[in-house]
């Protein structure tokens, strides 16, 4: 029923009193001849959209129509799936309207991940005596072990797939995402990853049925790769960061964040591509202070900022796998320039304390990607002033560090 749900919206067509030719773009982008907004009295009349008793039954209504706007925040001209337009993510603004929208589409299918108080100390980290315990948003417990199925379900039932399915390029964490979106949703997929990829990550690929394909030794031959398949194919194509879709799914960690932990006043997140905290920082819009962490050999987002612009980056590390892509998101630059107050850059041996820090403490077994934003406060690359408190998200756990079949008890 889903299926069909999705096929019967592909048949919407925009219909605000212009025609534009569609072109298709490298990268997948549909983009149309910007179309202004109809005035109020043109509006469409309550109900116009009511679903379907079908797709009412399986959450999801006919599609919607993408109305344009700012390029940098606005995917212009594109025709959304059965679901968005009830939802209310037919017009994907990157902000707390639209968070809140892909919220609502993609609660049946993501958990709400938990956040937990804990005394710095007992990560060895000195804060003032008395100090505000220090709040962890776990969100390594989501769906695949990390945060990417947030984005990945914003993405695929916002976009009618082909019957040639979806494609991705990933470092391992997304396109295990999309793989578990893809089999829950019933779409094929594809999955192209470089040979720096973690085993776990590519067994848990594997697992979701997905068809895994190594090319390159990096994220960057991976993604042009995947494009290739896509336009031979004409699967789409699903951005591990740079898709308005992905960002607002991934700003839905922000607003759960808020919810469960209001008294926070900075929140520091691990940063590759930006499509975690850019859609954090859409949420927050300014409203906490935003530091981004990076690697040192992987300093995407702090080169940018120093540039102005997004720029080619080093891809090393010992997160490569999760935080270096070749260069920063461009739709989540400005959303970084505006509400991310600095990228710091720890190093891999600041990253592998933090993961032994956290195994020690509290038996959490993060991936590197996943523990570098506590290294910038285990290492001082952040020194919080004195009452501030601190927010880290803790994003992924994908990693073969602990090995039961090895164990010994």
């Amino acid at each position: 029923m889903f299926v069909a749900a999705m096929a019967l919206s592909t048949v919407a067509a925009l219909s605000l009193g212009a025609t534009a030719q569609a072109e298709l773009i490298p990268g997948g982008w549909l983009t149309m001849p910007r179309i202004p907004d109809p005035p109020p009295e043109a509006a469409a009349p309550a109900g116009c959209h009511s679903a379907d008793p079908a797709a009412a039954a399986e959450g999801h209504a006919p599609g919607g129509t993408a109305a344009a706007g700012p390029p940098a925040f606005r995917r212009e001209g594109a025709v959304l799936s059965a679901g968005a337009s009830e939802a209310g993510i037919d017009r994907p603004l990157i902000d707390r309207a639209g968070i809140e929208a892909a919220e609502r589409l993609i609660r049946p299918y993501i958990r709400r991940t938990p956040v937990i108080r804990v005394d710095a100390g007992d990560l060895g980290i000195s804060f003032e005596p008395g100090g505000a315990p220090l709040v962890l948003k776990l969100e390594f417990l989501q769906y695949t072990g990390s945060f990417k199925p947030r984005g990945a379900f914003a993405s695929l039932l916002s976009r009618p797939a082909p019957p040639s399915g979806v494609v991705a390029a990933s470092g391992g964490n997304h396109g295990a995402a999309v793989a578990y979106a893809a089999m829950r949703l019933g779409i094929r997929a594809t999955i192209f990853v470089p040979q720096v990829t973690a085993p776990a990550k590519l067994d848990r690929i594997r697992g979701y049925g997905a068809e895994l394909i190594v090319k390159g030794a990096l994220y960057a031959d991976a993604l042009r790769a995947s494009q290739d398949f896509a336009e031979r194919n004409g699967a789409l194509q699903v951005h591990a960061y740079d898709q308005p879709e992905t960002l607002l799914g991934q700003g839905t960690v922000g607003s759960e964040i808020e919810a469960d932990a209001a008294e926070i006043d900075t929140l520091l997140v691990a940063a590759g591509g930006g499509g975690l905290i850019g859609g954090i920082a859409a949420w927050y819009e300014g409203r906490i202070r935003l530091v981004a962490v990076e690697p040192e050999g992987a300093p995407t987002l702090h080169n940018a900022l120093a540039a102005g612009h997004p720029v080619d980056a080093p891809a090393g590390g010992i997160a490569a796998d999760s935080l270096a892509p070749a260069r920063v998101g461009a739709l989540m630059f400005p959303l970084a320039q505006r509400f991310v107050e600095r990228a710091v850059l720890v190093e891999d041996a600041a990253i592998r304390e933090a993961q032994r820090r956290l195994w020690s403490a509290l038996r959490i077994a993060a991936e590197p990607g996943g523990a570098a934003a506590m290294a910038a406060l285990i290492s001082r690359r952040y020194q919080p002033a004195p009452g501030e408190r601190i927010g880290v998200v803790l994003c992924g756990a994908n990693t073969d560090a602990i090995d039961f079949d090895r164990a010994g008890g």
